[in-house]
């Protein structure tokens, strides 16, 4: 059996997390900038980390998960069967999180108001802009000693390391806070309601069935489809009964 597990957010706040999340996870798959071919693929990801977190919402849904996190930690810790020692360490990174999203801005302006980095930002928006010939800066920067470059990606890495922890940590406790229970789609189909507090879907499924799911939905309801992959039409609907296994985050 190959498992997999498809996550649909429901709500924007979950997904621009988890928009970020895939950011962050393109940065680190192309930082090492010994190989040519990921360089451009680093700096893409880097403005597009940037622009994301120009937006105004970002700061304030991580203070939100962080702030649930703290609160539900405190109530968890009357519990006789939780091992206090580990959960008050675990609190108290929530809480110094949470100090470092209170100066988040701080970080992004950082990077915005860095000279390299905002010579080059407008190409990278424009597709084939970033020939050497349209930015000699950055076939110079190519061209430094390993070591130099290394250094500032680490630098620059640095900056968004805080923030990085806030997301990984939000994210953690959002996608651990539901178990997974056995579901059947007759048809390969299923519905159901949800709660106010459901703002993610995760459905782990086997792969070698040779469909997906897809899932459509809001804060009140929800459906699951599972579809096989057509190539003329992209997909297409299966009679099957599907057995999988659903989280309500």
């Amino acid at each position: 059996m190959n498992l997999a597990i498809y996550e649909h957010p429901l709500n924007e706040r979950v997904r621009i997390l988890m928009r970020l999340e895939l950011l962050f996870g393109l940065l680190d798959a192309n930082k090492d900038v010994s190989k040519p071919v990921n360089i451009h693929s680093f700096f893409n990801a880097l403005f597009n980390c940037i622009e994301v977190l120009e937006r105004n919402d970002i700061r304030p849904t991580l203070a939100f998960y962080l702030d649930l996190l703290e609160k539900n930690m405190i109530r968890w810790s009357t519990h006789p069967d939780i091992h206090n020692d580990s959960l008050q360490t675990k609190l108290k990174e929530a809480i110094k999180l949470q100090n470092q999203v209170a100066t988040m801005s701080k970080a992004c302006h950082t990077l915005k108001d860095d000279k390299f980095l905002a010579s080059l930002r407008p190409r990278f928006a424009i597709a084939g802009g970033t020939c050497g010939f349209d930015l000699p800066q950055l076939d110079y920067w190519c061209n430094k000693p390993l070591e130099l470059r290394t250094q500032d990606v680490n630098e620059w890495l640095g900056i968004l390391g805080p923030l990085r922890q806030a997301l990984d940590f939000s994210l953690l406790f959002l996608r651990e806070s539901t178990p997974f229970e056995k579901k059947s789609a007759i048809n390969s189909f299923y519905q159901d309601v949800c709660g106010e507090q459901v703002s993610l879907l995760r459905v782990k499924y086997d792969a070698d069935l040779g469909v997906f799911p897809m899932i459509s939905g809001s804060k009140h309801r929800y459906a699951i489809s599972f579809m096989m992959p057509d190539k003329m039409l992209v997909k297409t609907s299966v009679d099957d009964t599907i057995e999988f296994q659903l989280s309500t985050c």
